[in-house]
Order: structure tokens, then sequence, then C-alpha cells
């Protein structure tokens, strides 16, 4: 008898532990839930009810107004903080005002949206079919015009197509490489064109000093030949302007031609 009042004591002794760990697996389930509840509610709230905008503070631009760039980058005061897309703003923004160059927005708690801008500058333009197409150092395309603009690099290329506040697209990625490796060295030389045609890979042509055509033949040796182009250049006389010819260049053969412009 003594053994069997044993044996159910301990039954009832594990019973119980059993069910104190379901009561305690349960209370902790029921937290858990209520804290996950809570959590909701709360970003709930952050989202519909707290943190309306109630102030945009627009810096940066020359060229737009603080109007412009709040209307179109489509957020407005009362929406809230955190749900207003900076992606969507930064987006709207770069195409109805295309000479943003870049864009930050901060969110400042409980409602300030801080919009800071930076304008394009003007680089290069784009000869496509007799429009002319303004571009930034990034190849952003900023206006159209029927004219060419002043002081700007004209750049001649094949299928290449532009459209306003988007990048231009060049359907030759090889000119592409070759007008970057052009301007780059041109750049570094401290020229600066006023036209690049990469029209033709084969006779790629530029126009420097106001005064000199120049056929560069292909990219290569394209170091080289511009150094020897600026050593040309320093030999001719001031007031002669004429076509240089370099595309017959070689490590081996280090030679241009220059034929002299008539007078007219």
């Amino acid at each position: 008898m003594k053994k069997k009042a044993v044996i159910q004591d301990e039954f009832i002794r594990k019973r119980k532990e059993r069910q104190r760990r379901i009561r305690k697996r349960r209370l902790i389930a029921f937290f858990c839930f209520f804290f996950v509840l809570m959590v909701c509610v709360g970003i709930t709230l952050s989202l519909t009810v707290f943190f309306p905008i109630e102030k945009i503070n627009i810096t940066g631009s020359k060229i737009y107004t603080s109007e412009e760039i709040e209307k179109y980058s489509g957020i407005e005061i009362g929406d809230n903080l955190f749900t207003a897309s900076k992606k969507d703003a930064e987006k709207s923004l770069k195409v109805k005002l295309p000479y943003i160059d870049s864009i930050k927005i901060k969110r400042e708690i409980p409602g300030t949206i801080k919009i800071i801008v930076k304008d394009a500058d003007e680089f290069a333009c784009y000869n496509i079919s007799g429009r002319y197409f303004t571009v930034s150092k990034s190849g952003w395309v900023l206006k159209e015009t029927e004219e060419l603009p002043e002081n700007l690099t004209e750049i001649i290329t094949s299928k290449t197509k532009c459209s306003v506040g988007s990048q231009a697209v060049f359907s030759d990625e090889g000119q592409k490489e070759i007008l970057n490796e052009v301007m780059s060295v041109l750049s570094a030389n401290k020229i600066n064109p006023q036209k690049i045609d990469v029209s033709d890979k084969k006779a790629i042509k530029i126009s420097v000093e106001n005064r000199f055509d120049v056929n560069l033949g292909t990219v290569n040796n394209i170091d080289e030949k511009i150094r020897h182009l600026l050593g040309m250049i320093d030999k001719i006389d001031g007031e002669k302007s004429g076509e240089i010819n370099l595309s017959i260049w070689t490590s081996s053969k280090p030679e241009g031609t220059f034929i002299q412009k008539k007078e007219e």
C-alpha cells in the first residue's frame, strides 16, 4: 500500500508540474501576442495618425523655386512622415525638373521633411538630326533646342537617343566608350573642344581652339596623338587655321599633316 501511495503521489506531482508548464507557456504566449499586438498598433498609429508632415524645407537650387520642387516631389503637408516615398519623390523630380543633378531627402521627427538638391551643370550638347540636346556630365538630358548652345562641346554620334528628363542612350556602346576615352584625354590635356565626332570609329574628329578641324583616325594611341597635336599647334602661326590629320600617326611613324584654310 505504501508503494502504491508513493507512485500515486509522484503521478500527481508530475501532473501538477505539467499543468504549471502549460500555464506558463500559455502566459508567455499571451504576453508575446499582447506585445506584438501593441507593436502593430503603434506602427499603425505611427503610419496613420502620428507624425504628419508639418513642414517641408527645400534648399540648394538656384534654377527652380521651392514651390516648384515641392509640387513635383509629390510630398504634401499632412502626409505621413514615414509613408512619404523618398524614392518616388526623387524619380519625379529628376524627370519633371531635369536640371536637378542630385537629391537628398531627410526625415526629421516629429514632422519635417528636408529636400536638399544640387543643380546640374551644362556639360555638352548632342547633335541629333539637327536638334540639340544639352546634357550634364553624367549624360542626363537637360533641354532640347533648335540652335546649338554657346560654349558647349557639340557631340556627334550615330543612333544615340535623347529625351529631356532621361539618360542619353547609346545604341552602340563602343561609341560611348570611345567618346568617354577621347573626352578624358582632352580634359587631362586641358583642351576644351568645340566639337567631337565619333560617328565613324575609324575617323574620329574634333574641332579645337576655334581654328582646327582634326582627324584623329581610330582611338588607338589617342594620348600620344593629342600630345602630338598640341606640339603641332604650338608651331603653327596664331593667325592660321585649317585641317590637321593625325589618322596616319603610329608609334613607329609619329607624323601629322596640316592644311591651311584658304583665305576667302
